[in-house]
């Protein structure tokens, strides 16, 4: 399998300011990769807490941090309950926290957790696997109305209308099983525009919905700020303009952060050609004031 290749990683080492003998938070942190960086640039010496919702993800980061095993602590929830993990964890502050919101390409590329389509599994996308409401149960059993909603509230498509009441007109001949059924559905009624498969915002809005990642985005960054020393400083890395824009008035907002991107931190033109993932990813940091 082709291995994910983290995004940022310099500009995610200088905003964090990352130094020996401190603790961090990878509050995403997929395969572990931006933990690794953090790790090695201390030389070893830091502490850092791998959180991710996603279990397979965190049994691939325990395997990619092996060699830091005394150095990590890994955690199978929400980075919405950041305060509390790190209550249960006896951790009272953090030196920083990084939010990469993207997911890895070991996820996508994972049939069997439904979040892409090149390759064909069950329609599921949850994160989190013990959650109740899975991308099947949305495009099967939810209304036009609420299908629509999620399709232009989460993805911003202006023909949600259109896609909502195909899919419930398709699914009364026979209901929809996996991702490339959609996919494909979805490519056949939709124009290609600038490369981009015509069910990327598809299924980008219904995993939104899903994962309910948009207040929970909200919540991770108001608890961070409740668990950052007076100094530490806040990353993150989002992948579309309903993230960004939550980040963006969060940090010009919230009384105890100053924002320390003025504009919006985002790869070159090298980055880009070696890591296409990356061409949309936009990072902002704060810092936590006393």
């Amino acid at each position: 399998m082709k291995e994910h290749r983290p995004v940022l990683v310099d500009k995610v080492i200088e905003f964090l300011n990352v130094r020996p003998g401190c603790i961090y938070i990878d509050a995403t942190c997929g395969a572990g990769h931006h933990s690794r960086s953090i790790l090695e640039f201390a030389g070893g010496n830091c502490t850092v807490v791998c959180i991710d919702k996603d279990p397979r993800a965190v049994a691939r980061a325990k395997k990619y941090l092996a060699d830091f095993s005394d150095r990590t602590i890994f955690i199978n929830d929400g980075f919405e309950n950041i305060k509390k993990i790190l209550q249960d964890l006896k951790i009272e502050k953090a030196s920083g926290i990084l939010f990469d919101l993207g997911f890895s390409f070991e996820q996508i590329s994972d049939p069997d957790a439904g979040f892409g389509f090149r390759q064909s599994g069950p329609l599921d996308m949850r994160f989190d696997t013990k959650s109740s409401i899975t991308a099947r149960d949305v495009i099967n059993r939810f209304s036009k109305e609420s299908i629509k909603n999620i399709l232009r509230g989460f993805g911003e498509i202006r023909d949600a209308e259109r896609i909502a009441r195909n899919i419930c007109s398709e699914r009364k001949i026979k209901p929809f099983e996996t991702t490339r059924e959609l996919a494909d559905f979805i490519a056949r009624r939709r124009k290609h525009n600038r490369g981009i498969h015509p069910a990327t915002q598809v299924f980008q809005a219904i995993r939104i919905y899903v994962n309910r990642e948009l207040e929970n985005l909200e919540a991770g960054l108001e608890g961070a700020v409740k668990i950052l020393a007076p100094g530490a400083r806040i990353v993150v890395i989002s992948y579309h303009s309903l993230e960004d824009r939550i980040v963006k008035n969060f940090m010009r907002t919230n009384s105890r952060i100053k924002m320390i991107t003025k504009k919006v931190i985002v790869p070159d033109e090298m980055e880009r050609m070696v890591n296409p993932s990356a061409r949309s990813a936009k990072m902002r940091a704060g810092e936590v004031l006393a």
